[in-house]
């Protein structure tokens, strides 16, 4: 079940839970006349049986559908003298550096006008890196390029400038999910909605041969219709999408080691920090990741530095989530996050819809507990 039949999919559910397990299959036939999104549908409720003749609503929906209306910007979190280019440079022929909005180990990034098309871009500059890494970071961004979807950030343009390489991008304006984290945990509703957002851009993005490698809080921005949106595809790597591409491609190697210093180690897979193989199994650790961090509102390992992080992936267990958290959540989660590869949910299509399916038993619960009691 993709994003659009998601979101199809959600009233449809939310009406037939309802409904006694005998009017489910006539209420779908009569209210949904799409006939494969129909038994997709069926096939979920089918399990959930113990919900049958609930007449009570589900808020957690209601919550679901709500729009995130915060339109802060990520501004001014750095000394300009950090910065390397200034506001009012033209680079790229067409583009003018507007805002500052952020630099890390990795680069900075800058709110720029397109003169061309007369609007509003992100570009990221990427740090300076040998002309062999420069080239392949160029090719990477380029078939990153080709991803049509509406939870991943377009990227418009790749160009070198002064040495280093620009990838510029939609200008997504929202709050990242870092700063939503920063109030504490979301809501359960919240997280399973986000989780399947982000998981279904993910699925899209592999479909195409895409592995995005780098998934974390900072990288995952809020549109103004409160759709996610994953940022820095543009930074991805690419593999062949077929049976054989589940031994991947290279990961990170003692060279690259270097970009322990971002700070992200703690958002990396065991593989990717040990430099083996990474597949599309790497980038559903990533999503386990996510999710707990949405559940709980802590990270997944609590560190002082980058380097005591990365050890904490290697060789801790991940903290229990809190019994709040419906119970069929944390089994996904708890698989998603197993240091083995072979141990976790074999794509990010099927990680999607465990978390879809651990929401509709946990709208069902709720409305049995309301009803019950």
């Amino acid at each position: 079940m993709d994003a659009d039949s998601w979101q199809r999919a959600k009233p449809l559910i939310e009406a037939a839970l309802q409904r006694s397990g005998s009017e489910r299959r006539a209420f779908l036939t009569s209210a949904c006349d799409d006939v494969a999104l129909r038994a997709e549908i069926e096939a979920l409720l089918d399990s959930y049986e113990h919900t049958s003749g609930l007449s009570e609503s589900d808020s957690w929906f209601g919550a679901m559908d709500e729009p995130d209306t915060n339109q802060e910007r990520l501004t001014g979190t750095c000394h300009p003298d950090e910065f390397e280019f200034a506001p009012g440079l033209e680079i790229g022929g067409r583009y003018v550096l507007v805002e500052r909005l952020g630099k890390g180990g990795g680069g900075e990034v800058h709110r720029a006008s397109d003169v061309r098309l007369q609007r509003d871009v992100a570009i990221k500059i990427l740090a300076r890196r040998g002309d062999e890494e420069g080239a392949q970071r160029i090719r990477e961004a380029r078939a990153a390029a080709q991803l049509n979807h509406r939870g991943i950030a377009t990227i418009y343009d790749v160009f070198d400038i002064e040495g280093r390489i620009a990838i510029v991008m939609e200008l997504v304006p929202g709050p990242t999910l870092a700063d939503r984290l920063r109030v504490g945990r979301l809501p359960i509703g919240d997280v399973i909605h986000i989780g399947a957002e982000i998981a279904d851009a993910v699925e899209h993005a592999h479909a195409c041969g895409i592995l995005h490698c780098d998934l974390k809080p900072a990288n995952v921005k809020f549109a103004a219709d409160g759709c996610a949106k994953v940022l820095d595809f543009g930074l991805a790597r690419r593999t062949e999408h077929s049976a054989a591409a589940m031994r991947g491609v290279t990961g990170l190697t003692g060279e690259s080691l270097e970009g322990l210093a971002l700070g992200t180690p703690g958002y990396m897979s065991p593989e990717q920090l040990l430099g083996l193989p990474i597949d599309l199994r790497s980038d559903v650790y990533c999503l386990g990741v996510l999710v707990y961090e949405m559940a709980t509102g802590r990270r997944l390992f609590e560190a002082a530095d980058a380097m005591s992080a990365a050890v904490a992936v290697l060789t801790a267990s991940a903290a229990d989530l809190p019994r709040e958290v419906p119970r069929r959540l944390r089994v996904v989660v708890q698989r998603a996050l197993r240091k083995t590869p072979d141990a976790r949910f074999p794509s990010a299509a099927e990680f999607r819809d465990a978390v879809i399916a651990a929401g509709v038993a946990s709208w069902g619960d709720r409305i049995a507990s309301a009803f019950w009691s």
